[in-house]
């Protein structure tokens, strides 16, 4: 069924979504399936929903609302959920579903991403509990250089570990360590913006045909991959790297190590304190 009226009037929300009755009154929502509808009165601004004995006995749905185009619309719409129920024949039942208040929906959500979710979270959890604290009451002075390290410690990592990225250092240390250097064909990437990136072929030692792509080429027809992971290719460059680093580093690195600095100020300053 295409998009329909929503009507909404107060905390109130009527409407009707994949055959059955979508009705929001607060943090409780009511889905009745259109076999459970017994009638649907349709009054100019009001509209009634009365639900069979076998579901709720004497039990109806009512709300008012100002435009009586949008009341006599979605009582057509109910009424043709209830027609396709009587030819389907769904036994379907009424479901009930609240959602918690916004706080304790927050926690919830929050206690599921750090016992299930990415590693970070953890550490983001561990940082907050044990860091602030030991910012605010250790004796260093002075007194807000701790809570100010403590705010700024987390981006000037994660500026750093960008710069990591945009420099390709974590890739040319795997290349580095494990990386077999062999002979590949080179042809320009037409997908891509860069001028300087590229599509390799080459055969891996166990006799592999491998495409992939790179960023920046090298004067030799050479590259080194990864063996766990052949797409991954680097190509032998020295100054072209190192400009690109030091772009990477002056656009992130920079305010990555500045962002830095209070907290090794702070680390300096406690180890200086006679204990």
């Amino acid at each position: 069924m295409p998009a329909g009226v929503v009507l909404a009037t107060g905390r109130t929300r009527v409407w009707v979504e994949h055959g059955a009755l979508h009705w929001r009154r607060g943090r409780t929502t009511v889905t009745v399936p259109g076999s459970q509808i017994r009638q649907v009165k349709v009054a100019e601004q009001s509209l009634a929903v009365g639900l069979v004995e076998e579901a709720q006995a004497d039990t109806a749905l009512t709300v008012r609302h100002g435009n009586t185009a949008v009341v006599a619309a979605l009582g057509a719409e109910i009424e043709a959920i209830m027609s396709d129920a009587r030819v389907a024949g769904s036994g379907q039942s009424i479901r009930r579903q609240s959602v918690r208040v916004w706080p304790l929906q927050a926690l919830t959500g929050l206690r599921g991403r750090v016992r299930n979710g990415s590693p970070w979270w953890r550490r983001a959890m561990w940082y907050t509990l044990l860091g602030l604290p030991l910012a605010v009451w250790l004796p260093v002075e002075p007194g807000l250089l701790g809570p100010l390290a403590w705010l700024m410690l987390p981006p000037g990592i994660a500026l750093l570990r960008l710069w990591v990225g945009m420099a390709e250092l974590d890739t040319r240390w795997v290349m580095w360590r494990r990386g077999i250097r062999v002979r590949a064909r080179f042809e320009s990437d037409t997908d891509s913006e860069a001028s300087s990136a590229y599509i390799v072929h080459f055969r891996s030692l166990e006799g592999q045909k491998i495409t992939a792509r790179g960023q920046v080429r090298g004067r030799r027809d050479e590259i080194r991959y990864d063996p766990q992971e052949p797409s991954h290719v680097l190509a032998p460059t020295r100054i072209a790297w190192l400009g690109i680093a030091l772009a990477a580093f002056l656009a992130t690195g920079a305010w990555g190590v500045a962002f830095c600095l209070p907290a090794l100020i702070w680390l300096i300053r406690l180890l200086e304190l006679p204990f």
